[in-house]
């Protein structure tokens, strides 16, 4: 048996006693005991030192009497300044000052004492050798107390069967000392790390915890020339995305495990934590950098509200419920049609906030008797409307169901919102109702003048917020890519020259939730999307991210689908625009209409596709309602017919 082996029996046997103890004796207990006696010690070591250790006789005799009443005296304030709620095992900088000034009153306390009573007078040297004996010896304790604990859980680690894991750390910012800090705590953890790299010149060739900041991320391919590691985590939560596609594409090149901490904007929207690891998503080579957001207004929005969120279980409609129950509504009503949809939201939420009521209801939007009992029941006075079908191929194959469900499902809510007396009503757009090609633009850019018709008669304030794609959504073109990629291609492509605008789901939430508070009814407000991307170098960035070189996956450019653009446009040129009060969001106005002509005209067309036309006439029905619909040139029409090929025998 080796000595470490030895060494972990007797501590493991102390552990042992300690917790067999505990059930007798708390904490606090032997936390005062250990505070009495430390103060007991430094008021008498003070006097030693004070006279050269030759106290006098008289002194000697004060020190006795006075012993007992200081330690008390000591311990009181201690007490009363709650020096034993602050948790010992992470004692830092941050509790010297409780403890300077449970010291300094300690000793005000002693000299106040001596010029009331000559025979209770202290020799002010003592007392002022006493002040910094007892910051010494209770300081110092609870440091010396916190190392050799955090010693004993490194000999007693438990490691699992397998190799130890060597790491190195990109930050060595708070957010690495942090990972540092946390690993070393975590008995559990079979992490060692190895080095850590920072581009600042400053905290290169320093240590934290132990660990050595080496040099820039430059230096990181050298350094693994000579020394292993498996996994590299970068602590840069504020990290530009630039910055973290240099790092990435250093890091590609090793053959290792990458892991980051969540960025900033997660952070703050709460969708993560400080402490999460993750691995690296498309959203931190591509996302925006830190959206501003006004958290009075949105809780002043929402706060002891009803709220009513359609399409609840989609990734918008999902995002939108998380976001707002983080500024505790009075309830929260889940619509959804889909059962499964439903079903997993409303579990999620519920785990996350059991404090706040949270209704599931089955509906479809079309269902104008269901909507109105809903209504009637729960009485919302926000309302979001997610729900929609929203992909461009699918509603070319089905247009009179695009127009049935995006158009006659929002106549439904706006009627129902008008009639129950909402105060706010948001409906969730797009940048393919702006010049729109497709049959759901233009279902899409219908139901914003229907919500701009409503908000000139109603009581209730109809607004429409307008933006591009967001990544990682259902259906979106970044899921569908990386499964190509991961099946070996090819990868389709309408266009080399093709550009999208893409939003984080987290961000689009945010700044739609914004333009709730700051829009004023019949706005269209649109979100400011950053510059467009490239499908092309998106493409790129994905094949790095799944550690593929750039022309191992084969690329076929198919040609524009019906209803497909090669660049989206958020604003058409009849469109004013004009400023708000947060720099990512912009209100677009057109000409005024006459509202009850618009509804008139609306409902009337949605009463004719209703009645059952064919996809043709669909196309010419939206066409007049929304003139500058104008499907790409060179393109069919889609026919269901072509996808019902017969069976070869």
């Amino acid at each position: 048996m080796t000595s470490t082996e030895l060494l972990k029996i007797i501590l493991r046997k102390g552990q042992l006693i300690v917790k067999v103890l505990g059930k007798y004796i708390s904490f606090n207990q032997c936390l005062f005991a250990a505070v009495f006696l430390l103060s007991a010690a430094s008021f008498w070591l003070s006097y030693e030192i004070r006279f050269d250790f030759n106290v006098p006789h008289h002194f000697a005799g004060q020190r006795l009497l006075l012993l007992l009443y200081v330690s008390l005296l000591k311990l009181t304030f201690f007490y009363l300044l709650r020096g034993h709620g602050s948790n010992w095992r992470y004692v830092g900088i941050s509790d010297v000052p409780n403890l300077f000034f449970h010291c300094v009153l300690c000793s005000t306390t002693l000299f106040a004492v001596g010029y009331v009573s000559e025979r209770l007078w202290i020799p002010r040297g003592v007392v002022l050798i006493d002040f910094f004996m007892s910051i010494v010896f209770i300081g110092g304790s609870r440091v010396g107390l916190r190392v050799l604990r955090e010693k004993i859980r490194l000999i007693l680690r438990t490691r699992s069967s397998g190799k130890e894991t060597r790491a190195v750390i990109i930050g060595a910012g708070d957010a690495g000392e942090m990972i540092v800090r946390e690993i070393a705590r975590d008995t559990g953890s079979r992490i060692k790390i190895a080095a850590i790299f920072d581009d600042d010149p400053k905290k290169q060739g320093h240590t934290i915890h132990g660990i050595r900041v080496v040099g820039g991320v430059d230096h990181i391919s050298a350094y693994a020339q000579d020394n292993k590691f498996d996994t590299a985590m970068i602590a840069i939560p504020s990290a530009r995305n630039a910055d973290m596609r240099r790092i990435h594409r250093i890091l590609k090149t090793l053959d290792i495990k990458v892991k980051t901490l969540p960025g900033l904007n997660e952070i703050i929207h709460g969708s993560a934590k400080l402490t999460q690891l993750r691995d690296i998503t498309i959203s931190d080579l591509l996302g925006r950098e830190e959206i501003n957001i006004d958290t009075e207004l949105l809780k002043k929005l929402i706060f002891r509200k009803t709220a009513l969120v359609t399409g609840a279980g989609g990734s918008i409609g999902s995002e939108l419920c998380r976001q707002i129950l983080k500024r505790e509504p009075e309830r929260l009503i889940l619509l959804e049609r889909t059962e499964n949809s439903l079903f997993h939201v409303n579990r999620q939420l519920r785990e996350v906030h059991p404090d706040i009521p949270i209704v599931p209801v089955l509906c479809d939007v079309r269902d104008t008797v269901r909507v109105e009992e809903v209504f009637q029941e729960f009485r919302p006075e926000l309302v979001f409307h997610a729900a929609a079908h929203k992909h461009v191929h699918m509603q070319e194959l089905n247009p009179s169901e695009c127009v049935k469900n995006n158009i006659a499902g929002m106549q439904t809510l706006a009627r129902t919102c008008d009639r129950h007396g909402v105060s706010r009503f948001l409906l969730i757009s797009t940048d393919k109702a702006v010049n729109p090609t497709s049959v759901m633009g233009a279902t899409k850019r219908v139901c914003e003048l229907y919500c701009q018709a409503f908000g000139m008669v109603s009581d209730t304030k109809f607004l429409s917020v307008r933006f591009g794609n967001v990544l990682a959504s259902e259906g979106s073109v970044v899921p569908i890519f990386m499964d190509q990629i991961a099946r070996g291609g090819p990868i389709t492509v309408t266009h080399p020259e093709m550009r999208r605008y893409f939003m984080t789901i987290p961000e689009a939430v945010t700044l739609v939730l914004q333009a709730a508070a700051l829009g004023n009814s019949g706005e269209i407000m649109a979100l400011q999307m950053g510059e467009p991307i490239k499908i092309m170098d998106l493409i790129q960035h994905l094949l790095m991210l799944m550690g593929k070189e750039p022309d191992e996956i084969p690329i076929v450019f198919v040609g524009p689908r019906p209803g497909e653009k090669l660049f989206e446009e958020l604003t058409a040129p009849s469109e004013s625009n004009m400023a708000t009060t947060h720099t990512n969001i912009k209100i677009f106005n057109r000409d005024s209409v006459d509202p009850g002509k618009l509804i008139a005209s609306i409902d009337k067309a949605v009463e004719r596709v209703m009645r059952g036309v064919d996809a043709d006439t669909v196309r010419l029905i939206l066409q007049e309602l929304v003139p500058e619909y104008s499907p790409a040139e060179g393109s069919e029409y889609p026919k269901l017919s072509a996808y019902a090929g017969s069976r070869s025998n």
